[in-house]
């Protein structure tokens, strides 16, 4: 059955990803891990938003405006960092342009950044090329991810079963296994041909900036940034919110609550309430979180609270 998932928006994707059978199962162990129950909020037993708030899918216009144009604005400063030759203040930069980087493609692939299924193709292969990743490769991998959470061919997950060096590791190839995940799992030609072309770019870009070295380090020096960064993916991704999940559906992922640590990473660290409501933006994620708490406590669910 082939099922064109070019344009449909987050819910019917999720749908067709889960409605086709899947003909590849990458995993970091050949182990087979026990699965509760699919993590989402219907399955916990949870509200859903229009009793919630349906308040929590808006945006001010400043967050509209302002959260595409971040990476692009951090992306600027690094340029001028470097320039400068402020190298000691190039790790924070860089930190602070894939944070924003990440988060905000992560918004977009889950259809909660406000447009519209076409204009997130696109914007999904404009942060491919400041990644140098397929952020269609992103959106089918994780979606499945969401939909199969820590189930032997959840790829995305399965560094969760790994202790912390086997995650650090698993590092090095994890995008390149990555990408071959989700274009297995792709059944769309479009999807597919999003992917090629993705990583086509990748490639060419990181071959241009090789060439550019005779005049300038800058953009080599940002792809192996990009590259560092995305060895971390199985730490940051899989590893820290799903290690050890416990045998309770809602102990599958955690939430790390805080006033700064949480607003350093993009609101990242509230990966529960961000399963049982994907489709809630970033930037609202810890009013959901409040929201959420007597609903918690009320299902004895506990939370790790940060600075």
């Amino acid at each position: 059955m082939m099922i064109n998932t070019a344009n449909l928006p987050y819910a019917e994707l999720t749908g067709a990803i889960e409605s086709v059978g899947h003909t590849i199962a990458i995993s970091h162990s050949p182990k087979s891990h026990a699965h509760t129950g699919q993590l989402n909020r219907r399955a916990a037993g949870l509200p859903n938003l229009s009793s919630l708030g349906k308040d929590l899918l808006l945006a001010s216009r400043a967050q509209r405006l302002l959260w595409p144009v971040l990476p692009f604005v951090t992306l600027a400063a690094y340029v001028w960092v470097f320039e400068a030759r402020y190298y000691l203040v190039l790790p924070a930069i860089f930190v602070a342009h894939f944070l924003v980087s990440v988060t905000f493609t992560h918004d977009v692939l889950h259809g909660a950044a406000g447009f519209k299924p076409s204009t997130n193709d696109w914007w999904l292969f404009a942060m491919s090329l400041l990644l140098l990743e397929s952020g269609h490769a992103f959106r089918q991998a994780h979606l499945h991810h969401h939909s199969h959470c820590l189930e032997d061919d959840d790829f995305e997950g399965s560094p969760a079963h790994l202790s912390l060096s086997g995650a650090l590791l698993a590092g090095p190839l994890y995008l390149p296994r990555h990408w071959l995940h989700a274009y297995g799992l792709a059944h769309s030609p479009s999807q597919k041909r999003w992917m090629l072309a993705e990583l086509m770019a990748a490639v060419l870009l990181l071959l241009f900036a090789i060439l550019l070295l005779k005049w300038s380090a800058a953009p080599l020096t940002y792809c192996v940034f990009v590259w560092t960064g995305s060895c971390l993916y199985p730490v940051t991704t899989a590893w820290l919110p799903h290690y050890k999940p416990s045998a309770a559906l809602l102990g599958q992922a955690r939430s790390l609550r805080g006033k700064i640590i949480p607003a350093l990473l993009c609101n990242l660290s509230y990966h529960l309430e961000h399963h049982l409501y994907p489709q809630v933006p970033s930037y609202n994620l810890p009013e959901l979180a409040e929201r959420l708490d007597p609903h918690f406590s009320r299902l004895g669910v506990s939370v790790v609270q940060v600075f």
